[in-house]
């Protein structure tokens, strides 16, 4: 392929990884995105596999309404790695209030098996070049550090509810300890087998989630959640079960991601 060609091709694909963040199509971005991923932003630098990826798109706390690329530049380093930057507008709707944001990004592709992903992606916010015009959200690096904790839990809380009503048991395992503990009345306490095989059996069962987290505290690799959760649960050919009360969820850091470790769930047949 002509280096022009190639050029076009990257054009392409950085314009159809916008699309999907505002499409909320993760499969197109999963498809795009290299395993792992590297990210570089205003939060700090983080490596990504592929299903904490998934994960963070799901769950995001954002939605992209809008996104403008300009002046983009490509630098083929070889036939099979490249990097592409440029000018981003962007229109977001962030925890329910409008933010516009204007960005320099970069992104650094290479080709697999033919296929060109994205290994790295980095977003530095327009403003004055020494940075004087922002003003921190932290003092302190271990106020910041527990604050993004508690972002990420909250994402995480997120994905794990849209698991649960879309019935994809697979990403609710990945997203466990392995030493998982769920605590129920009048049950004996149990792990992911039988997590698995209960949650297998919905499959056919239309579930619906409200809840409204309570108290959510971080200490070092470990935080817990209080959680005020309602679930209505519907089955081909019955009457929908509506259940109702608090869980007291605990939270483990596990080689830098947030994995549930125990799940104490207090909630009742409501009427």
């Amino acid at each position: 392929m002509k280096t022009h060609a190639i050029k076009e091709t990257l054009l392409e694909l950085e314009q159809q990884y916008w699309q999907a963040i505002k499409d909320k199509d993760v499969d197109a971005a999963m498809r795009l995105t290299d395993d792992p991923c590297i990210v570089a932003g205003a939060q700090g630098v983080g490596r990504i596999d592929a299903k904490a990826m998934a994960s963070r798109l799901k769950a995001a706390p954002y939605t992209l309404d809008d996104f403008e690329v300009k002046d983009a530049q490509v630098h083929l380093l070889s036939d099979d790695v490249a990097v592409v930057a440029y000018r981003v507008h962007e229109d977001l709707t962030v925890e329910g209030e409008p933010v516009k944001l204007d960005a320099a990004d970069a992104s650094t592709w290479i080709r697999r098996n033919g296929d060109w992903v994205c290994a790295l992606h980095t977003e530095a916010i327009a403003g004055e070049p020494f940075g004087r015009d922002r003003r921190p959200l932290f003092s302190n690096p271990d106020d910041a550090a527990a604050f993004e904790d508690e972002r990420e839990i909250r994402r995480f809380f997120e994905a794990w509810m849209i698991a649960a009503r879309t019935g994809d048991v697979d990403t609710a395992l990945d997203m466990m300890a392995d030493d998982v503990v769920f605590m129920v009345p009048g049950a004996e306490p149990f792990g992911r087998r039988e997590f698995e095989t209960r949650a297998r059996q919905l499959k056919n069962v239309s579930m619906n989630a409200e809840y409204d987290i309570e108290e959510l505290v971080v200490l070092g690799d470990w935080a817990y959640c209080r959680t005020n959760l309602t679930v209505t649960m519907t089955p081909p050919d019955g009457p929908k079960k509506r259940r109702s009360g608090r869980t007291l969820t605990l939270f483990r850091k596990q080689d830098g991601a947030w994995v549930l470790a125990r799940d104490a769930n207090l909630m009742m047949q409501a009427g």
